[in-house]
């Protein structure tokens, strides 16, 4: 699998941005084998070819998180709509630049909804925990409410789906790591073609909600 992960890399590289060879390569490396096909660009973190395998084998994919923030993704088009847009300190917080992995079909930790963050956080570590068994040099954690946004809507661009607005994802958020003024924190999800935005909310810690669960990205370490 390596060998094919070289083979791709290299052949990209010496291929025009819109060739019709390149982004098939492209959505083969995103879809079949699991990872971004293009170079980690300098200053973002990226997985090691053996976690990438053992990743694309357990059906994640992988994004590049750009460092882009809420406020800089809805400049550029895209439908954001926020209870937070007059907090500067969560529109103007960056995503991680990072490789990220996410398992589109089991986003969410099972039985994470109607828990509380504190305990929507052992589950992520306890999760956490049981993959780095299986696979060296990755953690799992929740992210920051720009992490969850620029990969929402990376996942819609490359997949034509909807992260959290397909199937029995519909209306489910997730909590976030951000703060919001005084001890509140950030949700982001509810994403669909129906809703035609991305919500970004917030709300008590120790609140728990039923559509509220816990989604884990994959990041290296």
């Amino acid at each position: 699998m390596a060998d094919v992960e070289r083979f791709i890399r290299e052949t990209v590289d010496h291929l025009p941005p819109n060739h019709r060879c390149r982004v098939f390569l492209e959505v083969i490396a995103r879809n079949v084998l699991g990872y971004n096909a293009r170079e980690v660009p300098s200053g973002v973190e990226g997985f090691s070819a053996e976690a990438r395998e053992a990743l694309g084998k357990e059906g994640y994919v992988i994004y590049q998180l750009t460092g882009k923030s809420i406020r800089t993704l809805r400049e550029n088009g895209l439908e954001i709509w926020s209870t937070c847009q007059d907090n500067p300190g969560i529109e103007d917080l960056p995503s991680r630049r990072t490789e990220v992995a996410i398992n589109p079909d089991q986003f969410f930790l099972p039985e994470s909804n109607g828990k509380t963050l504190a305990e929507q956080e052992r589950m992520v570590k306890k999760f956490s925990r049981n993959l780095r068994k299986k696979i060296k040099g990755v953690k799992a954690i929740l992210g920051k409410a720009p992490d969850y946004v620029e990969v929402a809507f990376i996942h819609l661009q490359t997949t034509n789906r909807y992260l959290f607005g397909e199937g029995d994802n519909f209306g489910k958020d997730t909590r976030t790591k951000t703060r919001e003024v005084g001890e509140c924190v950030v949700r982001v999800g509810a994403f669909s073609a129906k809703k035609n935005a991305l919500m970004v909310g917030h709300g008590h810690p120790d609140f728990a909600w039923d559509d509220v669960w816990a989604a884990p990205l994959i990041v290296p370490v």
